[in-house]
């Protein structure tokens, strides 16, 4: 007699928290997805993996598989672009990996400053302990600048605040470091996790793919919230002719969600995570 079939198991793997600029705490994001059915979640706050701990321990209480991760801010050149890290075991805990976040976080908190400068010089009360009010982690970054903008009355909107001040061009917008891709990805590798390219269908850096596949990226983000079919079936044979994983996530920041995204929008099958894994022992 053959056994009843097993039902489909899922993930998302571009997930945010409070500690970066996400609403949910790690706790909350676990319970949530716990709660669709998800067999397996990563943790990929921006440039931090302070809340991994957290996410851990509520996933171990409530079934759900958590993976360490983190999503650092590069460049390819001078375009910005996001590269996922994904870090199974205790990769997380690398301490240099660790270091180079944390100079990541001071370089924010800095940005941070440097945005209440510039909006003081446009006649704008606010300043940086304001910023840092709106955001509980005590890591903050330019949506928490554009949140103590509402709450202080000077915009209506976290739209409006980027709209007007906070966007490349308008008078409060101050430039940020990023590392290069190449850099990125050899810190990733050095820690024993996996580089992943975040939302490519959002950047103009097709051209430039294969190189850092070359440089040791492990994967292409093919299923995003924000891709089009088209773009999905583009970057899902791309993965293919480059022999690197296809992955996907929702990139949810919240309950409400960031641009009407919310946890359970993409539901990658488990099999991928599965490829992700096959890699990493490969390359132990």
């Amino acid at each position: 007699m053959s056994s009843a079939a097993q039902p489909p198991r899922f993930a998302d793997l571009h997930l945010h928290t409070r500690y970066s600029d996400g609403s949910f705490t790690p706790r909350e994001l676990v319970q949530h997805a716990a709660r669709l059915g998800f067999t397996a979640i990563a943790i990929t706050d921006h440039d931090t993996i302070n809340g991994i701990p957290e996410a851990l321990a509520a996933g171990k209480e409530l079934g759900v598989e958590v993976i360490p991760g983190v999503e650092i801010t590069s460049r390819c050149g001078v375009q910005e672009l996001h590269m996922l890290a994904y870090l199974f075991g205790d990769a997380w805990k690398d301490t240099n990996l660790r270091a180079v976040l944390n100079h990541a976080t001071r370089i924010r908190e800095e940005r941070a400053e440097e945005f209440v400068k510039k909006l003081n010089a446009l006649g704008i009360a606010l300043t940086i302990e304001d910023v840092r009010a709106c955001s509980e982690s005590g890591t903050v970054g330019r949506p928490h600048v554009a949140r103590a903008l509402m709450k202080h009355g000077h915009v209506t909107s976290v739209d409006e605040a980027f709209t007007r001040f906070l966007k490349r061009g308008k008078p409060g917008y101050v430039e940020r470091y990023r590392m290069e891709a190449a850099e990125t990805i050899g810190h990733v590798a050095r820690a024993g996790g996996l580089a992943v390219m975040a939302h490519p269908g959002l950047n103009t850096l097709d051209e430039r793919i294969r190189d850092m596949v070359a440089q040791g990226m492990a994967g292409i983000e093919v299923w995003h919230s924000r891709h089009s079919p088209a773009q999905t079936e583009r970057y899902l044979k791309m993965s293919e002719t480059l022999g690197v994983c296809a992955t996907g996530g929702s990139d949810c920041h919240g309950s409400s969600g960031r641009d009407g995204v919310i946890l359970g929008r993409i539901k990658l099958p488990y099999e991928r995570v599965e490829a992700l894994k096959a890699l990493v022992t490969t390359k132990a």
